[in-house]
């Protein structure tokens, strides 16, 4: 028998040495694809370490700590977040089969320790206040054992809460474009004005964009989605609304306007059946709409548990 395949040379042997070096060097943690995934998905350690419920410095030094041990940066950081490097891009496909078969194994594990599904909601602040809290207690009234997990989003949250598993479904009013997701609208509804019982346009049922922008405002951070909308609006007709106040609740500029420091503007679904004293609310000459849009997962269809809780909604807002 020839022996003559041990008779290496030192290309070969450098060739073997670099083979065991590649296969000896120390393998990332599943801890370490999560946090690539989460820093990926939102584009920011802050987000990330919301999204992992972790702090933002324990996101980092996990990050440093990956591009440490495989040799190169796996983010550009720029002024506008955390740009992935074409090698992360690439493996996106591979950290979300991952991040699935994590998520998958957790609850399993947790179904056998808790036999009941607990329904996990996102909500747009606006809903939270009123609409969701109140259809929530119709669903524990029908269901005793009914349980749930519900928490606040905001539009740029939505979809990395989603694909991460943070939240199995979300309601909104904001108009998502994107094919990852699926948007169910249940119903419609327009703008009203909230003022102080006492304010002079208070006895008046419907009031206009005209009238309102002779008086003072409550309103919003000038970049979020609502007060974009109520500047468009008052812009289309020519008109610069008086703005005392901002803030960046709805629930704040709600209380404002109760205690006489302006009006305020809002979608009707934010004050569904709220009868609050000392505030009084008029509709507006407006033909614009906000949906009541449940968003979810076009790759993941919905729970029992969760197609019974909209329902309920649906039914309540009839």
């Amino acid at each position: 028998m020839s022996r003559s395949y041990w008779r290496a040379g030192p290309k070969s042997i450098n060739m073997l040495v670099v083979t065991f070096e590649v296969l000896l060097k120390p393998m990332i943690s599943i801890r370490q694809i999560e946090v690539m995934r989460a820093v990926l998905m939102a584009g920011s350690v802050s987000g990330a370490s919301r999204l992992l419920s972790v702090s933002p410095a324990a996101v980092s030094r996990m990050l440093r700590h990956t591009e440490s041990q495989i040799g190169y940066a796996l983010f550009e950081r720029t002024s506008e977040g955390f740009v992935p490097r074409p090698e992360v891009r690439d493996l996106l496909e591979d950290l979300e089969a991952v991040h699935g078969h994590i998520e998958r194994i957790q609850r399993r594990l947790s179904y056998s320790e808790r036999p009941s599904e607990i329904l996990k909601i996102g909500s747009s602040p606006g809903l939270g206040l009123n609409l969701v809290p109140r259809s929530l207690a119709e669903m524990v009234r029908r269901n005793p054992d009914f349980e749930f997990e519900l928490g606040v989003l905001h539009v740029d949250e939505v979809l990395p809460y989603l694909e991460y598993g943070r939240y199995d479904f979300a309601l909104t009013i904001y108009d998502l474009d994107d094919p990852r997701l699926r948007i169910r609208t249940l119903a419609q509804a327009g703008l009203v004005c909230v003022m102080a019982e006492d304010h002079p346009l208070a006895g008046r049922k419907s009031v206009t964009l005209e009238e309102i922008s002779r008086h003072d405002l409550v309103g919003y951070d000038p970049q979020s989605f609502q007060q974009q909308l109520i500047d468009r609006l008052f812009s289309e007709r020519g008109l610069v609304p008086r703005y005392r106040a901002r803030c960046r609740l709805m629930s704040t500029a709600h209380t404002l306007s109760r205690e006489h420091i302006g009006l305020t503007l809002l979608d009707r679904f934010t004050v569904f059946g709220q009868k609050d004293p000392g505030v009084h609310v008029a509709t507006l000459d407006l033909d614009h709409w906000f949906p009541l849009n449940v968003v979810s997962l076009s790759k993941s269809p919905l729970s029992q548990s969760a197609e019974a809780y909209i329902d309920v909604l649906e039914k309540m807002i009839d």
